[in-house]
């Protein structure tokens, strides 16, 4: 009677350690996947800016070039609301480096946005590139033969 008695004690107790435990669990499994969410944003980003410099480090290139290219790895991963940065429209003819900047704010592209915490600051990358065909004694010619 006495074992009897004891189980009907404990009866609630698993019930209560549940609810105390599970949204523990709960906000650690959604902070992981927002880490790694950031993470990956991070490495599209980043691609986003080396496609960009790379379109831009082309002889001939244009700001839509670029722009292009960062749309297209932006889009990729279904990305929007980004900031593009460039030089390309000051270079002259014998500048030898094209830059380009991409950032996006933090609260765009999260799961749980403004929340905890996202719109404090962006995730941003640079790239720069040589541009192709110049040479750096002030030539258009690019490779001597």
């Amino acid at each position: 009677m006495f074992i009897k008695r004891r189980r009907h004690m404990r009866r609630g107790a698993a019930v209560v350690e549940t609810a105390v435990v599970a949204p523990i669990l709960v906000l650690g499994m959604l902070g992981m996947m927002e880490v790694g969410w950031a993470f990956m944003l991070r490495q599209t980003v980043t691609l986003a800016a080396r496609e960009g410099a790379r379109a831009g480090a082309l002889p001939g290139a244009e700001y839509t070039d670029i722009q292009s290219r960062v749309d297209d790895a932006m889009g990729a991963a279904n990305l929007e609301g980004y900031e593009l940065t460039t030089n390309i429209n000051d270079l002259g003819p014998t500048d030898l480096e094209v830059s380009v900047t991409v950032s996006i704010p933090l609260d765009r592209a999260t799961f749980t946005g403004a929340m905890l915490g996202g719109g404090s600051f962006d995730i941003s990358s640079t790239a720069t590139m040589r541009r192709e065909g110049i040479d750096g004694n002030n030539s258009s010619s690019g490779v001597e033969g």
